[in-house]
C-alpha cells in the first residue's frame, strides 16, 4: 500500500471520527450492514488503523536509529522499537520492558564483543575512577588519581552500606563473561563517559545505571513459574504503581543508552591509544584473616623478646 493511499486513508478516518453524517454516508456507498453503527468501530477499519499507526512508528524507529553507528544490527533494533510501543499503546509494560531490554541487550552483547572495548576495559578495571579537574588545566584522560578504582565503580557490591564491591573478582574475568548489567555499566563508563568521567559526575552515573537496571529487573516480569527474590519484589512494588510514568522513564534512558554510543564509539580509538601507554593494575584481594595463623616477621619479634 503506497504512501498516497496510507494518506487518504488516514483521512478518512479521522473524518469518521469527527462527523457522523459523513460516516453514515459511507457507509452506504460501501454496502456495510448497520449503518447507525460508527464506522471507526468496525474491525476492518481498527485494522487499517492499526496499520497506519505501525507505519508511523517504524518510521520513528528508522529515524531514532538512523546514524548508530553499530548498522549491522539496525534492523533488529528498530523491529523491537516498534514492537515495544506496540505494546506500550497495549498499556502491556511486562512486554514493553522485555522488548525495550532486548535493545539494550543486542547493543551492549556486540560491543562487549569488539576486541578494542574489551581490551579498554579490562586493562583500565583497575586504575583511578575519576580524572583530575584542575583549574585553567584542560581535562585529560591519563590525569586520573585517586584510590577509587574503574573496577569498584562498575561492579558495586550487594550491601550498599557496607562499601564492599566485587572488583576483585570480576576484575579477573572477562568483559564477556560478566553479568548483563556489569557489561552495560562498563558501556556506560567508557562509552558514555568516554572513560572520563569527574567526581561529580557520579550521580548522574548512578542514576542512569540504577534506571538501567530497573529495566533489566523488570524485563523478568514475564517469567512464568519463577518465584520473586526479594529484590525483584522490591523494584516491583516500587515501579507496577507509578507504571506510567515508568514508560517515559525507561524511553527516557533508552535514549540517553543510544546517544551515549553515538557519541562515545567514535573516540574509542583516542582511549585505545591511552591504554598503550599503561600497564595492567591488579586490584588487591579482601584481607582474610586466619584463626591459629600468626606473620612470620611476628612471631620473630616474639620470640626474639624471650
Amino acid at each position: 500500500m503506497d504512501d498516497n493511499v496510507m494518506s487518504v486513508l488516514d483521512r478518512i478516518i479521522r473524518l469518521t471520527q469527527q462527523n457522523a453524517e459523513f460516516d453514515k454516508e459511507l457507509r452506504k456507498r460501501l454496502n456495510v450492514a448497520s449503518a447507525n453503527s460508527v464506522l471507526y468501530d468496525d474491525e476492518r477499519m481498527n485494522q487499517i488503523y492499526e496499520y497506519c499507526i505501525e507505519k508511523i512508528i517504524r518510521q520513528q524507529a528508522k529515524e531514532f536509529y538512523a546514524d548508530f553507528p553499530l548498522q549491522s544490527i539496525k534492523d533488529i533494533l528498530v523491529e523491537d522499537f516498534v514492537r515495544m510501543e506496540s505494546f506500550r499503546r497495549k498499556d502491556s509494560f511486562g512486554d514493553f520492558c522485555l522488548s525495550l531490554y532486548q535493545q539494550i541487550e543486542c547493543m551492549t552483547n556486540r560491543l562487549c564483543e569488539k576486541r578494542e572495548v574489551s581490551d579498554i576495559a579490562e586493562k583500565m578495571w583497575g586504575h583511578p575512577a575519576y580524572i583530575k579537574i584542575e583549574k585553567g588545566k584542560e581535562p585529560s584522560i591519563s590525569d586520573r588519581g585517586g584510590e577509587y578504582t574503574i573496577a569498584s565503580l562498575l561492579f558495586p557490591g550487594n550491601n550498599k552500606q557496607s562499601g564492599n564491591t566485587h572488583a576483585f573478582e570480576k576484575s579477573r574475568k572477562s568483559l564477556q563473561s560478566q553479568y548483563a548489567i556489569d557489561k552495560i555499566r562498563n558501556v556506560v563508563y567508557f562509552l558514555g563517559y568516554k572513560a572520563m568521567m569527574k567526581s561529580n559526575d557520579y550521580d548522574s552515573f548512578i542514576e542512569v545505571t540504577s534506571l538501567l537496571n530497573d529495566i533489566y529487573q523488570c524485563r523478568n516480569m514475564n517469567h512464568r513459574g519463577n518465584t520473586q527474590n526479594q529484590w525483584e519484589k522490591e523494584t516491583y512494588d516500587r515501579i507496577i504503581p507509578l507504571k506510567s510514568l515508568y514508560y517515559f522513564k525507561f524511553l527516557g534512558v533508552l535514549a540517553q543508552y543510544v546517544e551515549f554510543i553515538k557519541n562515545g564509539y567514535g573516540f574509542v580509538p583516542t582511549i585505545v591509544d591511552y591504554c598503550k601507554t599503561i600497564s595492567v593494575k591488579k586490584i588487591e584481594g579482601p584481607n582474610i584473616k586466619q584463626v591459629g595463623f600468626i606473620d612470620p616477621e611476628e612471631l620473630a619479634r616474639r620470640t626474639k623478646k624471650r
